[in-house]
């Protein structure tokens, strides 16, 4: 290459990084200066509010040496740290200037680098400062209304002594006994609130010597930090007595009470929602005789993830939360809905029994039956249980010998196998009616069809329960097909064809 072809590509050169200059591609990105010149002005605001706490601290404590003859020294050391901080925060400020003055693009990830560390040092010093002086302040405010101070210590301590653990939970104490595998966790409960309730009875007994001096105006000698101190914490122990023993009680609560939720609608919407009925009953006792159950409808938001899973188990038990457990161990596994109130084969409880291998529902339990589950679901054998519970050991969903559980939910409408599970559903609706039987109670606010097959003359006639089949063998008759949920296999296979199935699944 001759020596005029060097001065032009020399030339060429000049002119490309002329243009990059002024196209500012080798300069600090506007983003990054602009964060520069905000943390600048953070930083000197900054400064300005921490001198002024600092000098509202320094003047309490100047003017009332006795009062904060405690806390002096631990204030004025936490001072001079966030002053320290500030002075790195200053610091680090001149770096990114000069950063910013240099204004090479290089210089970026040092520059975004000494912004966050810069944050960091900031971050604290003034709310920490601010703090302090609001403390001064309170402790000022303190000692001025020194006699109402003592006045409210020693009724929050009269209340805090005289308050009674044992006859204030008495949902807990009724509990224990009832649920022997909750005993402990509710006595641990109840000790800790016994053991708050003793601190606060000693943060009272050591300031005696204080509220002494206090009551006959002796300020000299007064521990005016432990004084306040123990004022804040026998209020603190009181209200904590108060809201334990409340929160004692109502986790007791929970233990009487089942609940489930059955899947009725999915939208994928924003939010993606599940619509739900949920079922839920209340006993009075653990003998879980005389049920109030009631029913109601409602949409929830769920995550996309959860959306996914639900799509092919409509119609299925998504959430349940059986008696005797709190409501933080609700079991979020699917699974049949109403299968988890069947006893193992061979025994029986307080839902009902096994007859001739079919399981028969008590008649007080016959509507929570149908609000689990559809009455065109076929009888429910030993063999159903042995197959749901083999499923279930191994983590899986149990859809049934045919898949007569569960159905597939489409964008839009949502289905329920070949024949549509709304209108399944429906049929299981109660609006506005109580029904009460054998000591237990059904309600609810949806309303129910009078055509449907578990009401009126349908399923109980005109006698007390009055239907048109068996009931497994047993002395309660359940109706065959479209009868009362788990009843004989009487029901007609040319009319049920299982069209209802998961996924429209013969």
């Amino acid at each position: 290459m001759n020596k005029r072809s060097l001065g032009v590509l020399a030339v060429i050169l000049i002119v490309l990084m002329a243009i990059v200059a002024f196209a500012g591609l080798d300069s600090l990105p506007r983003s990054v200066r602009n964060s520069i010149a905000t943390a600048a002005t953070h930083v000197q605001t900054d400064r300005s509010a921490f001198n002024q706490a600092r000098s509202a601290v320094n003047a309490s404590l100047a003017k009332e040496p006795d009062l904060f003859r405690s806390q002096t020294a631990l204030w004025q050391t936490r001072l001079a740290s966030d002053d320290d901080k500030l002075k790195q925060a200053e610091s680090q400020v001149k770096e990114l200037r000069e950063l910013e003055k240099a204004n090479r693009k290089r210089d970026t990830d040092k520059a975004e680098e000494e912004l966050r560390r810069l944050e960091s040092l900031r971050s604290g010093a003034v709310s920490d400062a601010a703090a302090l002086r609001a403390e001064a302040e309170r402790w000022i405010n303190y000692k001025r209304n020194l006699p109402q101070m003592l006045a409210e210590m020693r009724s929050k301590y009269d209340a805090l002594h005289a308050f009674d653990i044992e006859s204030q939970a008495p949902a807990a104490k009724k509990a224990m006994l009832d649920w022997p595998a909750k005993k402990d966790d509710l006595q641990s409960r109840l000790t800790m609130l016994a053991g708050l309730k003793k601190q606060g009875e000693d943060a009272w007994e050591s300031t005696a010597q204080a509220r002494a001096k206090a009551e006959a105006k002796a300020d000299s000698g007064i521990d005016y930090g432990a004084l306040f101190a123990a004022a804040s914490s026998i209020d603190s122990d009181l209200r904590e007595l108060q809201r334990g023993v409340q929160n004692a009680n109502t986790m007791a609560a929970q233990l009487y009470v089942s609940r489930d939720k059955l899947l009725l609608d999915l939208d994928d919407g924003q939010p993606d929602r599940q619509k739900v009925r949920v079922v839920e009953t209340k006993y009075g006792d653990s003998t879980l005789n005389g049920g109030q159950t009631t029913s109601k409808e409602e949409w929830e938001s769920i995550d996309s993830a959860r959306l996914r899973v639900l799509q092919k188990n409509i119609g299925m038990v998504v959430e349940r939360k059986p008696t005797g457990k709190y409501d933080s161990e609700t079991e979020r596994n699917i699974q049949p809905p109403a299968v988890a109130y069947i006893a193992p084969p061979g025994q029986a409880n307080q839902y009902g029994s096994w007859q001739n291998g079919v399981w028969s529902w008590l008649p007080q339990y016959l509507i929570l039956s149908q609000l689990l589950r559809s009455s065109q679901v076929p009888t429910f054998s030993t063999y159903d249980y042995y197959a749901y519970d083999q499923a279930r050991r191994r983590g899986e969903i149990w859809y049934g010998r045919s898949g007569e559980y569960g159905g597939t939910w489409s964008r839009g409408s949502g289905t329920y196998g070949q024949g549509g599970w709304r209108g399944m559903l429906d049929r299981l609706r109660n609006n506005g009616s109580t029904y009460s039987q054998g000591g237990g109670t059904i309600s609810s606010g949806s309303t129910r069809s009078k055509e449907g097959p578990t009401w009126g003359s349908g399923t109980y006639g005109g006698s007390k329960y009055e239907s048109r089949g068996t009931y497994g063998g047993s002395r309660y008759q359940s109706g065959p097909s479209g009868g009362s949920g788990f009843g004989s296999r009487s029901y007609s296979r040319g009319t049920f064809s299982r069209s209802y199935g998961r996924g429209g699944r013969r």
